[in-house]
């Protein structure tokens, strides 16, 4: 089904999406990290000589836990939805419908959550100690469930497994052969952006060298096993992936205007450069603490969010051309209707729900065409840009690489007829200054189509 189309200009709304996400993600795996780092905190000061000092230091790592991860956190989480449902509705729809017991309960586990939190903090001087520890640890259990559900959402779109329009069963598509090492992944994240959070609030304290000293080694002690243990278990969830996925990787693909499409390798080390530097970034705060400054801590952190940036823009364009692999296009165009030669053929606009009563062969008709098929991941002039792309283009050969574009393997197979692929194509050489209109396309293509033939016939042995 063909949705109304939201053309965000510059960005794209793909990438609006990647960027609210990649925000959300680092405040709420320390959502979820920093209930752990906060219960273990609370044991350990009840078991040291200094522990009220622990718990006052702690009371302020917990007023700036409690306020990034729920302001912020609501904001981006709110953010997310907003804009998954306008730059992909199709997809939106689908895994609200599959996983819709998932997601409530996904829902009553946030009030769960945030209501313990509240309780924690608010009860910091009238509960007891006892209280505190279990709060703590409450919260950080109900959090982490949290990630345990929306865990399975997310490696469903790269890795459904057995789960098929045919079967859909929640737990075939739940518990996907991503979904352990994912788990295991983010979890040990978590406990490393905690790490790094405590490191930052420990920069505050200015009048006891030693305390600092002992807090910032504590954090740090969140953050340097996580981060040595994360490349085990990456490579466990690299055996997860679609061996088309790793052809992108080993190779590259060739792009719309040559060369290789090698973004996926450059975001996968991106995210293993970010590991490293976080594990010496650590290693010396821990041995230097007097040396970690504001600075430091925030250099950390923003690392942090690079690595974040390079997993799962990795994560987002393994699943290329799909939106959820083998099931649904990027384009809200569906798998099995891409098998079904009667249906692609047929002309584009009269299959389209949403698009205005345009006439055939007229400069709208390419222009919406590129708007239902197209904006979904391409802007105009900004993000992943088809002016660019298709600078050097004849009218014969974008209508001809139209026709052509799932050779690729990075975009969904176009869906139309030959009429629909001259529309388009004059579309795009009209905003080049080309002033050609889709008939005269469409009779450029066919003349050189007739010049091949000819010579075809006149020279057999060359033609083959």
């Amino acid at each position: 089904m063909n949705y109304p189309v939201w053309n965000f200009p510059i960005l794209g709304g793909s990438l609006v999406v990647a960027i609210i996400a990649i925000i959300h993600i680092l405040i709420s795996h320390l959502a979820i990290g920093g209930g752990a780092f906060l219960a273990v905190a609370e044991i350990w000061s009840n078991k040291m000589a200094d522990g009220e000092r622990i718990r006052k230091w702690l009371h302020k790592f917990a007023t700036f836990f409690l306020v990034y991860t729920t302001v912020f956190g609501a904001i981006t989480g709110v953010g997310i939805w907003f804009s998954i449902q306008l730059a992909s509705p199709e997809a939106t729809s689908l895994l609200i419908h599959q996983f819709v017991f998932a997601w409530a309960t996904e829902w009553v586990t946030f009030i769960g959550e945030l209501t313990v939190l509240y309780l924690y903090y608010y009860g910091w001087n009238s509960n007891s100690r006892r209280m505190q520890v279990f709060l703590a640890v409450a919260y950080f259990v109900i959090a982490w469930f949290s990630l345990f559900i929306i865990n399975g959402i997310l490696t469903f779109m790269l890795t459904p497994g057995a789960w098929t329009l045919e079967n859909k069963d929640i737990a075939a598509g739940f518990f996907n052969p991503g979904y352990f090492p994912s788990l295991f992944i983010r979890t040990l994240t978590m406990f490393l952006i905690a790490g790094l959070a405590g490191i930052l609030v420990a920069t505050q304290i200015k009048d006891d060298e030693a305390f600092k000293t002992k807090i910032i080694r504590f954090s740090a002690k969140w953050v340097i096993p996580a981060a040595i243990l994360v490349p085990g278990l990456v490579v466990w969830y690299w055996f997860t992936l679609p061996e088309s996925t790793l052809a992108f990787y080993d190779a590259g693909m060739v792009g719309v205007d040559g060369g290789k499409m090698e973004g996926l390798a450059r975001f996968f080390w991106l995210a293993v450069t970010s590991g490293a530097l976080i594990v010496m970034g650590a290693s010396v705060a821990a041995w230097k603490p007097k040396a970690v400054h504001l600075a430091t801590a925030i250099s950390l952190l923003l690392v942090a969010q690079v690595g974040i940036m390079g997993a799962e823009f990795f994560r987002e364009m393994a699943r290329k051309p799909y939106v959820i692999r083998g099931v649904l296009y990027s384009n809200a165009l569906w798998q099995h209707n891409a098998e079904n030669s009667a249906y692609m053929n047929r002309p584009y606009l009269s299959e389209a729900k949403w698009n205005p009563e345009i006439e055939e062969m007229s400069a709208e008709h390419g222009e919406w065409i590129y708007r239902l098929q197209c904006a979904t991941c391409h802007t105009l002039d900004g993000y992943r840009d088809l002016t660019y792309r298709t600078r050097n283009w004849t009218p014969a050969f974008g209508v001809r690489f139209i026709e052509k574009l799932d050779e690729q393997k990075v975009m969904p197979p176009f869906q139309g007829t030959l009429k629909d692929r001259a529309a388009l194509t004059a579309y795009f050489l009209n905003i080049h200054g080309n002033p050609v209109t889709p008939a005269q396309v469409l009779e450029l293509y066919e003349q050189e189509e007739r010049a091949k033939a000819a010579a075809m016939n006149a020279n057999p042995k060359e033609a083959n």
